[in-house]
């Protein structure tokens, strides 16, 4: 029987954070270097396709502390994790498949997708 996807991320939920820091060549540059790509207006709206944890989250809101994040994974205990992580910020967080989500047009200034 296959393993859902959804179950796969949730069930490794325990010390994701630490592999995709350090078991991943070159993430302590990379987490920091996209969310410098991401815009600093106030309210900037931001969709993070298979967010997960929200590891480039934490260096956003460090730069955009207004930003509103629409934050999209299969893993409901991901978004659990990433909801605790930063219960002060606009987040907006779905459980589901960003292939089948109709998001509309021009809805965000900028759409990320790290490591999905």
């Amino acid at each position: 029987m296959l393993e859902k996807m959804s179950d796969f991320f949730n069930s490794r939920l325990d010390g994701y954070e630490e592999h995709q820091l350090h078991a991943i060549k070159q993430a302590e540059l990379f987490y920091p270097f996209t969310a410098e790509q991401l815009p600093v207006n106030a309210h900037a709206r931001v969709l993070d396709l298979g967010c997960g944890t929200g590891l480039e989250l934490g260096y956003y809101f460090a730069r955009n502390p207004t930003a509103k994040v629409t934050g999209i994974d299969l893993a409901g205990d991901m978004l659990n994790a990433l909801r605790q992580k930063f219960p002060d910020k606009a987040l907006t967080l779905i459980q589901g498949s960003y292939f089948t989500i109709p998001f509309g047009e021009s809805c965000y200034d900028a759409v990320v997708s790290v490591e999905s």
